[in-house]
């Protein structure tokens, strides 16, 4: 379809499950099933600018998107809702596909800002101090209280490198969190801080795991991968092997560090690089594997905050994006980053982007937007339910009110979002259709208990580090 066609049918129809219906068509949704929805599922956001990340969609003013049963059945202009679904007024406000985290250690998150200053107060040495004390109760808290905040944030799907994963039911307890949550994930179970090398990575548990989340209705929403050992691990290849056999993501933390350089190319020669496949950080990454990446559609993570706090240096942004590798962004840890805000994250990376650049329109907002919705879901293996407002896709967006005194003038919503916007501002967040946060306020968890909780366990793991020494 053409451009000047596309951008005709989109400002004089709707966008629908079934495909495109020009206005004069409209009464062809007659004979579309609108009738029977489920009501914890279904709703109308009306008179919104709306933001799909969609191509074919584009981006509408005054628009509506109806969701049916947790998918997105209509995006356009003047649709007639089904007799008794919940409507909700969008005037003034932005509606966007939820944000996508592709990289973060949720059993950290009790840990908030806990990486000091000194040698042996630094990040790896404090996360290994306090990793053994967890208990089940603890990974499955710091789960919840994880995912609290990233619904409030505006993140509708996250990946949970679970590297404290001792044993199956300390990934089960992470599973278990995010279910209740209500938000999408891909958990990847990893090993843990004091795995000695010569130990063989946990395909018993794997499976164990594997087979109880694709076995029962309640981890619909979540999808196992493999939380890779590093490249110097012996057995890697047949780790991998066995994970693409149980149809697994793998995400991997490689080339982080000037040491590391090298370990992208180690995994390309060993053949293992693909579209499954997520790296983490490559901060020291050469150009002939920037190369490498997008020759076999592999994607990268970038965790800028925690990147730079820790010492990685600085993202290389610029080599990756203009090579047209498939980036996506993530908190990491919250020692490190302190918080789950990845409208900041989308912000940071437009500067330093720009900033290396020396060019103001080197990189656009739509770009960075990108990077935190479709392109992580692509990074995830979740591009065709998630990542853009597609009708036929599930659910997965975010709402935000101009009502804020950061979040009030202006008429480029590319712009507030990466610029602007906080997770103050995010009114609503829908997964899979369920309204997980309403009038700025979190409907599927209590956030107050959740803090109590967290300063409880956070306290008696501190007095446990404090004792062993």
């Amino acid at each position: 379809m053409n451009k000047g066609r596309r951008n005709f049918l989109k400002n004089s129809g709707l966008f629908t499950a079934a495909g495109f219906l020009p206005l004069e068509f409209t009464f062809l949704n007659n004979f579309l099933d609108v009738t029977d929805f489920d009501p914890e599922t279904s709703f109308l956001i009306k008179n919104a600018h709306i933001i799909s990340m969609d191509e074919q969609v584009g981006d509408l003013e005054d628009a509506s998107i109806l969701v049916m049963n947790g998918g997105i059945s209509q995006i356009g202009s003047n649709i007639v809702p089904p007799e008794g679904i919940m409507v909700i007024d969008g005037s003034g406000a932005i509606v966007m596909p939820g944000l996508i985290d592709c990289h973060w250690h949720l059993w950290t998150s009790l840990l908030r800002s806990m990486a000091g200053y000194s040698e042996g107060q630094g990040y790896f040495p404090m996360t290994a101090a306090y990793s053994k004390y967890y208990t089940k109760e603890d990974m499955e808290l710091a789960a919840r209280y994880a995912a609290a905040e990233a619904i409030n944030s505006g993140i509708t799907c996250l990946s949970d490198f679970n590297h404290n994963a001792r044993k199956p039911s300390f990934v089960m307890a992470s599973c278990n969190a995010l279910a209740e949550a209500g938000i999408r994930a891909q958990v990847l179970y990893g090993g843990y801080r004091d795995q000695p090398g010569s130990e063989a990575t946990h395909f018993g548990g794997i499976r164990e795991v594997l087979q109880e989340i694709r076995g029962n209705e309640k981890y619909k929403l979540l999808e196992l991968g493999l939380g890779s050992r590093g490249t110097g691990y012996e057995n890697l290849a047949e780790d991998w092997e066995k994970a693409r056999d149980l149809n697994m993501g793998i995400a991997i933390h490689a080339s982080s560090v000037e040491a590391q350089k090298g370990q992208i190319q180690h995994l390309a020669d060993k053949r293992l690089l693909g579209k499954d496949v997520n790296i983490i950080h490559g901060n020291a990454i050469t150009s002939s594997e920037i190369q490498l990446l997008k020759e076999t559609d592999t994607s990268l993570t970038m965790t800028p905050y925690s990147e730079m706090r820790i010492g990685y240096g600085f993202p290389p942004v610029n080599r990756l994006y203009s090579a047209g590798v498939n980036l996506a962004v993530g908190v990491d840890t919250t020692p490190l980053s302190g918080n789950a805000d990845l409208f900041s994250v989308m912000k940071l990376l437009l500067n330093l982007a720009n900033a290396e650049a020396k060019e103001e329109f080197y990189m656009k907002p739509s770009e960075v937007i990108k990077m935190a919705t479709i392109n992580g879901a692509h990074a995830l293996g979740m591009g065709h339910i998630t990542g853009s407002l597609t009708p036929g896709k599930r659910a997965d967006l975010i709402m935000l009110r101009k009502d804020d005194l950061n979040f009030s003038t202006g008429n480029q919503p590319k712009s507030l979002i990466v610029e602007a916007a906080q997770p103050m501002n995010v009114d609503l967040v829908a997964v899979n259709g369920k309204i997980l946060k309403k009038d700025g306020r979190l409907t599927n968890l209590d956030s107050e208990k959740l803090i109590s909780e967290a300063k409880v366990a956070f306290q008696r793991l501190k007095r446990a580090v404090a004792n062993s020494k």
